[in-house]
């Protein structure tokens, strides 16, 4: 889900490999003196702030001059243990999950040979998009999936699934059958005339994705994103918490209490499942803005660009938001972002296009953003953001 200007929308699910941990409470970079006494003040009022808003636990990674400046955690993980957040503490991403899955599908496409404004049903194997009325004036394409214009359903009623719940088939789930709660996929409107969020469109993407690279989805991510990212603390496996939680944030409702729907497991990850740290984010960032450049393997300069070309409106790419220093879109910004928002967990995603300047903020805290839009826990994340703009001078 994604929260732009305040505004909160929807989110999603997803998940995927094996994952390294590290365990540190802070990570900071070469700093002097003078930098050292700044970013201390800064995590005294991030902590201070975080404290007044009575949030459980924060990752924070923040980026200068091109590498991570300090990452920290703060607060608690778990309540019951008082366990800290540390940096390899794992949140999951949310719909931040979405610049993954985006990077992937036109870096595969490419490979293949296969150009965006293709029709998708032509490479789905497993399941296809049902053809109705409006799918036979224009066909659902990949660049419609990606930059949330294919006007297709969302499948999230209520969140899917607990993590005692019996998971639906990627079939059931897009059909909306049994044990699925959801209802199905489908096209509610011309295709390609208009932005609408849409959850569904990068939920068709991970079959599609599977079926063209002939690979389980979670593989795919770790090829084509987390290794060359060299993003070693992430993953896509959805079930590693489910006899050990030691490693990751307990999610938190507004109330306090804990989610009893989460941590949120879904048959469908590509949307916003992925599993990480603030630090891991904040490499991909940094790996992202160095192909910008023409630099690194995470993927070629060409497409890189392409990613953060205006496409469905003036701020949003295939990829990202076009945004400024506030994360607030604004189609002159010079950073590029992505928010996000599941069940307990919320987050943010930012660095500039020229890869100076940029912080990734994961909480553990927030009601369900599939049944509410009131999210009052994400001010925390505006209000860090302001302060590492402030300390860090970002003008």
């Amino acid at each position: 889900m994604t929260i732009n200007k305040l505004a909160v929308k929807i989110l999603t699910v997803a998940s995927s490999g094996l994952f390294l941990l590290i365990i540190a409470k802070s990570i900071t970079a070469k700093p002097t003196f003078l930098t050292n006494l700044s970013n201390r003040r800064l995590q005294n009022s991030i902590e201070s702030l975080r404290q007044e808003m009575d949030i459980p636990g924060a990752s924070i990674a923040v980026i200068d001059n091109g590498e991570i400046s300090w990452a920290k955690g703060f607060g608690i993980a778990d309540k019951i243990t008082q366990r800290e957040v540390t940096t390899s503490t794992l949140f999951t991403a949310n719909s931040i999950t979405k610049v993954q899955t985006s990077l992937a599908v036109v870096k595969l496409l490419a490979d293949k040979g296969i150009a965006l404004d293709e029709p998708v049903n032509r490479y789905l194997k497993s399941w296809k998009i049902p053809e109705n009325q409006f799918t036979a004036k224009v066909p659902v394409t990949f660049r419609m999936l990606l930059n949330h214009t294919a006007a297709l359903t969302s499948p999230y009623p209520d969140g899917c699934c607990g993590p005692k719940e019996i998971l639906p088939t990627v079939k059931q789930f897009l059909n909306g059958k049994p044990p699925a709660t959801n209802p199905p996929v489908t096209v509610t409107n011309v295709p390609g005339k208009k932005f609408a969020y849409c959850n569904g469109c990068y939920s068709v993407l991970q079959p599609a994705i599977e079926d063209v690279g002939d690979k389980p989805f979670k593989r795919l991510m770790n090829e084509l994103v987390i290794q060359p990212a060299k993003m070693m603390n992430s993953t896509f496996d959805d079930e590693f918490f489910l006899e050990d939680s030691s490693t990751i944030a307990i999610p938190y409702d507004s109330d306090g209490s804990v989610h009893k729907k989460a941590p949120m497991r879904s048959t469908i990850l590509s949307p916003g499942l992925l599993w990480t740290t603030a630090t891991d984010l904040a490499l991909f960032n940094l790996a992202f803005t160095r192909a910008l450049k023409g630099e690194g393997p995470l993927i070629n300069q060409r497409l890189a660009e392409a990613l953060i070309i205006p496409s469905s409106t003036p701020t949003r790419s295939l990829g990202f938001f076009i945004v400024d220093k506030n994360a607030q879109e604004d189609p002159k910004g010079d950073y590029i972002s992505h928010s996000g928002s599941n069940i307990g967990y919320l987050s943010l995603s930012i660095i500039s296009k020229d890869g100076k300047k940029g912080a990734v903020i994961l909480i553990n805290k927030g009601p369900n953003p599939f049944t509410t839009t009131e999210i009052p826990e994400y001010s925390f994340i505006t209000d860090s953001l302001k302060l590492i703009s402030k300390y860090n001078r970002w003008d």
